[in-house]
């Protein structure tokens, strides 16, 4: 997936200076051709961002805070912060009533809500629901994000892999980069996980969980 999304913004870059070099463009179509350039070279960008990020938590050496953290805020935060605004699709927040609470390092547990969050809503289809619910039971806490528009049926590993052959893969998984990778990483340095189920009703559901206060 890496490797799919750094070649497609490399031969942007190159299709669009080639443009350029050889000229005939107008000025406001020059302009145009700078702005596609920078937006991939700030894909790019953030893709080495990831591939550092997520290489420092696979060898375990960031340095987490361990505080209370209330996940209803959290989650409040994440879609609040969104770039959800202005998207076609219904988002709804379902908050559990007893406040389910984690100890953790509350900047690195949004960057994996937010990771998965960000990824439902890049794969919604216009006029979809994305729903996003907290939920507790005893010694756990979890945070479920469901798309109704995204089916992942047969689930493997792969999804939350690095370079895999993208071409293989289902189609609505193009664009997904590292986050899921990171936020995995993560959730497992605070002793939790994710998992995710399809269903044709119902579409699929992310669910993060972590050990409850």
């Amino acid at each position: 997936m890496v490797s799919h999304e750094t070649r497609s913004a490399l031969v942007g870059i190159q299709g669009l200076s080639e443009l350029i070099r050889d000229g005939g463009l107008s000025e406001d179509e020059v302009h145009a051709c700078a702005d596609d350039i920078f937006t991939e070279a700030q894909k790019i960008n953030g893709l080495i961002g990831q591939m550092f990020d997520l290489g420092q938590l696979e060898n375990g050496r960031p340095e987490f805070r361990k505080v209370h953290v209330d996940v209803n805020d959290l989650v409040t935060e994440v879609v609040n912060h969104s770039g959800a605004k202005g998207k076609r699709v219904s988002i709804e927040v379902e908050l559990d009533s007893r406040r389910p609470a984690v100890s953790g390092d509350p900047d690195r547990l949004h960057q994996a809500v937010d990771d998965v969050f960000d990824f439902a809503l890049r794969t919604a289809k216009a006029a979809s629901r994305i729903t996003v619910a907290t939920r507790s039971e005893p010694g756990l806490a979890h945070v479920g994000i469901r798309s109704s528009s995204l089916a992942l049926f047969e689930f493997n590993d792969w999804l939350y892999g690095h370079y895999e052959r993208y071409e293989q893969r289902p189609s609505a998984i193009i664009g997904a980069g590292l986050g899921l990778a990171i936020a995995r990483a993560i959730l497992e340095l605070h002793g939790g996980r994710i998992g995710v189920e399809s269903a044709a009703q119902t579409g699929t559901e992310f669910m993060l969980t972590l050990p409850a206060l």
